[in-house]
This record gives C-alpha cells, sequence and structure tokens, in this order.
C-alpha cells in the first residue's frame, strides 16, 4: 500500500530493513525516530519536520548497513513539498494527492494508503513549508519548548510549531558549557572525582564534535581546556588553550590566565609568567590578574618581583584576600620563616596530590570564579 510522506522523508525499502536489523522491517518501530514512522508490505518511511533531523537518521541506517549510493540505493530521501527524491532512484514512485505527497513502491497497485489516523486527504498537507525567505521575512521567534521552536506569523498571528529531533550546535554547546563551568577545576587543586569526570568527559565528547564544525571558536577550546584539566589531561588541556589564543580573533585575557595556570600545574613557571605579563597587559589595573601574576613570579623563583606587582594589585584593591594572603607568603619566604613554594600546593599550604577530593579546599585559589555563562561560540 502506499505511504503518506510529510516534510521530508527517510524512505526505506523493506528488504534491505530485513538485511540489516534484526527482527527485520517489522521491528522497525525499535528504532523509530517518532510517531510518523510507518510503512507497507515494501516499503518504511520516516517524516521530519527538520530536514536536518530526516539526514540524521539516514545517517543512522546507513551506519546499520544500508546502502545511499547513486547506484542501487536501499533508502532515500525525500522532500515532500518540492517532490524530490535523493538519489534517484528506480523502485520508488510519488504520487502527489490535493498537495499530499504519497510513495509506493513500483510494483504496488493499491490505492489505500497507509497515514495516521488524523489525517484528511481532502484537507491538503498537514505541514506548512515556508522558504528560507519567507521564514526571515514573516517568522518571528517566541520561545524554545524542549525540542520544539514557536514562532509568530507576523502576517496572520498565528503561532506556528518547528518540531526537532536533536539539538542545535548553540544548544550542545551550552549544554557542555554548564558542566564544565560548573566543575572548574582550580589549578593546583586534585582533580574532581570520577563521577564528576565522567560527566565532564561526556562535555568534552561534545566539544570535540563541535571544534570539527568550528575550528576558528574560541570559546569552544578555551572551554576544551578548562575540561581536559579537570580530567588532570594537563598536555591536552595546554594545547586546547594555546589553539583558544590562535583563532581568538583579538587578545582575550581569560585565555592567558587560564593557560598561566595550567602551565603552573605543568611545572613550566617561566612560559607561565610570560602568559601572566600578558594577561596583565590586556588589563594592567585587574588586581586579579596582578595577584595571579605575583604567584606566577613567586613559584618561578624572583620573589622581589612578586612583591612588587603584589604591592601594586593591593594599592589598586587592598581588601583582595587572596592577595593579603599570597603577600603575607612573601613576607614570610623574605623573612626566612618560610620556604619558597614551588608548586600551587605547596603555597596554598598543602601536600601536591594527584587523588581526587570530594570538597575542594576552601582558601584561595587561582581562578575565583569566572562562572560567566557562554552564550555563543565566538
Amino acid at each position: 500500500m502506499p505511504v503518506l510522506l510529510e516534510g521530508t522523508a527517510v524512505v526505506i525499502l523493506n528488504s534491505a530493513l530485513d538485511r540489516c536489523l534484526e527482527g527485520g522491517a517489522s521491528d522497525f518501530h525499535t528504532i523509530a525516530p517518532n510517531a510518523m514512522s510507518f510503512g507497507d508490505g515494501e516499503v518504511t518511511q520516516a517524516s521530519f519536520m527538520s530536514p536536518r533531523d530526516a539526514e540524521l537518521f539516514r545517517d543512522k541506517l546507513v551506519l546499520m548497513g544500508l546502502r545511499d549510493d547513486e547506484d542501487s540505493p536501499d533508502l532515500v530521501l525525500v522532500d515532500a513539498h518540492n517532490q524530490t527524491m535523493h538519489p534517484a532512484c528506480d523502485w520508488l514512485r510519488l504520487i502527489e494527492y490535493k498537495g499530499n505527497l504519497i510513495a509506493s513502491h513500483v510494483s504496488n497497485d493499491s490505492d489505500v494508503v497507509v497515514a495516521p489516523e488524523s489525517w484528511d486527504p481532502d484537507a491538503g498537507p498537514t505541514l506548512q513549508h515556508m522558504s528560507a525567505e519567507q521564514v526571515r521575512d514573516r517568522l518571528e521567534f517566541v520561545r524554545r519548548e524542549e525540542r520544539v521552536d514557536v514562532y509568530r506569523d507576523r502576517q496572520t498571528g498565528q503561532l506556528l510549531y518547528s518540531a526537532r529531533l536533536h539539538e542545535t550546535p548553540q544548544e550542545r554547546f551550552k549544554k557542555s558549557a554548564d558542566v564544565v563551568l560548573a566543575n572548574m577545576r582550580h589549578p593546583g587543586q586534585p582533580p574532581p572525582p570520577d563521577e564528576v569526570q565522567q560527566s565532564i568527559r561526556g562535555a568534552i565528547g561534545q566539544l570535540q564534535q563541535l571544534v570539527t564544525q568550528q575550528d576558528d571558536a574560541w570559546r569552544i577550546w578555551f572551554l576544551l581546556g578548562k575540561a581536559w584539566h579537570a580530567v588532570d589531561r594537563i598536555p591536552r588541556a595546554i594545547g586546547a588553550l594555546e589553539r583558544a589564543l590562535e583563532v581568538a580573533d583579538q587578545p582575550q585575557s581569560i585565555i592567558y590566565k587560564e593557560l598561566a595556570g595550567v602551565l603552573l600545574v605543568d611545572g613550566a613557571t617561566e612560559r607561565a609568567c610570560e602568559m601572566g605579563e600578558k594577561a596583565v597587559a590586556l588589563a594592567p589595573d585587574d588586581a586579579e590578574l596582578l595577584g595571579n601574576l605575583a604567584i606566577a613570579y613567586l613559584l618561578d623563583g624572583r620573589v622581589e618581583i612578586a612583591r612588587k606587582t603584589l604591592d601594586h594589585a593591593l594599592s589598586i584593591a587592598s581588601d583582595d584576600s587572596t592577595n593579603q594572603y599570597v603577600m603575607e607568603k612573601i613576607k614570610a619566604v623574605q623573612a626566612g620563616r618560610l620556604s619558597r613554594p614551588t608548586t600551587l600546593a605547596e603555597l596554598e599550604g598543602r601536600q601536591s596530590t594527584p587523588h581526587p577530593v570530594k570538597t575542594a579546599a576552601r582558601k584561595p585559589g587561582w581562578l575565583r570564579g569566572w562562572l560567566r555563562r557562554i552564550a555563543t561560540f565566538r
């Protein structure tokens, strides 16, 4: 029997599903992406509002072993509005009836259409199609409800709904950013517990997919650097932050700051000082950046310049508790009461340990709350 197609549909030969799906075409419901998925004895289809969702489902089927090559495809993408298919094939026939598009295997001569119970063949298509120009000129975005985008037609005032099965890159970025920023590891602090690291690694996977699409988006590379540091992959953290510096459209003090912190973790104190100096050059009156640079100088053995830098920071913000804490350490080193610390852990009065802890020590740390949510890639 012919089947109704709407939006963008993936149409599949049942014989191919029998070959590649355990249980065959009769088990298609186990992988069906939505309620608009059904078939007859020869073909099965899944219709989508979003062409991208249709493409992703097509790709999933190809990974299962179905063919989408030009010579003998097992499945095709059909645009119900334009009534086109890709790739072209000789086993599928498209039939138009009052604006509805119906697909049938060429060997099928039935006139009974498989469709949802609510379908009214005389009412025309239930999905409204607009070109990109019409969307831009007529529709205004109202809100997002889970995976449904709601728009208002400026001409009629009618609300229109566009469903999506998959998150947009921006949504995946924000979700990953929320995970990374909520579980940031301060340089010098132990990594978080295994269950937290597992969540961060999931965010890393998403961010790595995003940089394959936007390799020049510094915010993605920045978050990757913070995430790799959180799971104690220091060389990868350094590499990601260096890449963020390379692709940023203008110098960003936050990247220099975080790279300096991770370099200190790696024991590269001289280079950490260089990065700290570049951060301060961009914001010379930032007491926090000056304090961080003073820490790098101290750990690199430049105690006198560390104190001068911190004197300047405290002249800008005399009540900065972190800088006050570090100044007391510097004075103790100069007075011979304390051995010069060479690591952040020693500076904070802790034993260096690679083991994760459930609660990070609340002594002053390198990172003091860069918790802004990042809304865009760039």
